[in-house]
């Protein structure tokens, strides 16, 4: 029990008053939830990548793994909830629905932050190869998943190319391939603004989490929050053994796929008429529910 308060007390608990934070802010002033997030996506986050992997001492090995980690776990989650769905006989529009919310977890704006809090920077640097692999995924199946039919795959693979965390990693891995030495001012600058993303990021998760209001598929909602919170850890566990992951890099990556629903999914269904009510609902209750999950994940891999 001691152990869960700690984890609750020191980790959890930061990241949900910025969280909570960002709620009040967005109900008492109704923020401009567009460029804050452009922002943090276009600048900061990029930034946070590079920075993190110019300092990082992952080996190659290890770093290669982490992206095989993800692609698997996305891969095995694919097939079980698509299997769900198959099951209960969902229709086109909730069976998209259903694997976007549960299929790309947050591991950009609450999961770095967790992963920074627990294990401290070597476990971010990590957390950060996982969100960079994430996002590229989330940017191309989740826009083929949520669009299914009316974009084409070109179009899917197209958007890869939209996602600046891409430019982070690749500068990163010159700078790192060629040893080249960063001016100072420009590392300075870019350290500030990578170490800026964190709390940004958690309080769009609470500006984000105000403008969401329940559906009415209670029963779905529960399902596909199930699915994400219990189910994807139990197969990120079996994963991170068979794969050989020990230490900090198994700590990280198995966290971060357990997060709760990526609210950036809600975008996409959308954008793509993937009934996003039901989508942000189990973004909502998701994260509301990782409070649980996550400290006592947290207490069985510490």
């Amino acid at each position: 029990m001691a152990i869960l308060l700690t984890i609750l007390w020191k980790v959890i608990l930061p990241v949900f008053i910025i969280i909570a934070l960002g709620y009040l802010l967005e109900r008492r002033l109704s923020l401009d939830v567009r460029s804050l997030s452009r922002v943090t996506f276009y600048a900061l986050t990029p930034c946070l990548v590079f920075s993190s992997m110019t300092r990082s001492s992952i080996s190659g090995t290890d770093i290669w793994k982490i992206v095989s980690f993800v692609l698997l776990t996305t891969l095995t989650m694919g097939l079980f909830s698509w299997a769900v769905t198959r099951a209960l006989r969902f229709g086109r529009a909730m069976e998209s629905a259903f694997l976007l919310a549960t299929l790309f977890t947050n591991a950009g704006n609450y999961g770095l932050s967790v992963n920074l809090f627990a294990f401290g920077q070597v476990g971010l640097e990590r957390a950060a190869i996982f969100f960079t692999v994430s996002a590229l995924l989330n940017h191309s199946v989740g826009v083929y998943l949520a669009s299914r039919g009316q974009a084409s795959g070109l179009a899917a693979l197209c958007n890869v190319f939209k996602v600046p965390v891409v430019y982070g990693v690749l500068a990163s891995f010159v700078v790192n391939l060629v040893a080249i030495t960063v001016p100072e001012p420009v590392a300075k600058a870019v350290n500030l603004l990578g170490g800026a993303s964190v709390p940004l990021m958690l309080l769009l998760v609470g500006i984000q989490l105000a403008r969401i209001s329940l559906a009415s598929e209670l029963k779905v909602i529960g399902l596909a929050t199930f699915v994400r919170l219990v189910v994807a850890p139990a197969v990120a566990l079996v994963l991170a053994a068979w794969l050989g992951l020990t230490g900090v890099t198994r700590q990280a990556c198995v966290t971060e796929a357990s997060m709760p629903t990526a609210v950036t999914t809600t975008i996409l269904a959308t954008e793509f008429e993937a009934k996003p009510q039901f989508v942000a609902s189990v973004v909502f209750v998701s994260t509301l529910a990782s409070v649980i999950t996550l400290t006592l994940l947290l207490a069985l891999i510490m």
